[in-house]
């Protein structure tokens, strides 16, 4: 028996619950197995929204960024007044 069949055994030991099997989508998002890991995405929930705003049909674009950037605190900039973005 495997550490993660123990644990569930012990959580329904304790609680009601079902055992559902591979995780596949919770709380719009959605989770495919892969021989590298998981992949977390939320293709449903934006397919969803473009469907709401009649955007489905759109032209996709890619959006130029840096991957995995880090922010940091800018502690040498002058404060701004956080009104002007309200």
């Amino acid at each position: 028996m495997t550490k993660i069949e123990q644990f569930k055994n012990r959580l329904k030991a304790v609680f009601e619950m079902t055992d559902l099997g591979m995780l596949s989508y919770f709380l719009g998002m959605e989770f495919v197995y892969t021989n590298q890991g998981i992949i977390l995405h939320k293709r449903k929930y934006i397919n969803e929204v473009l469907n709401i705003f009649n955007m489905d049909q759109c032209n996709g674009t890619k959006v130029p960024g840096a991957g995995n950037l880090k922010l940091t605190e800018a502690l040498e900039e002058i404060a701004i007044d956080s009104t002007l973005f309200k």
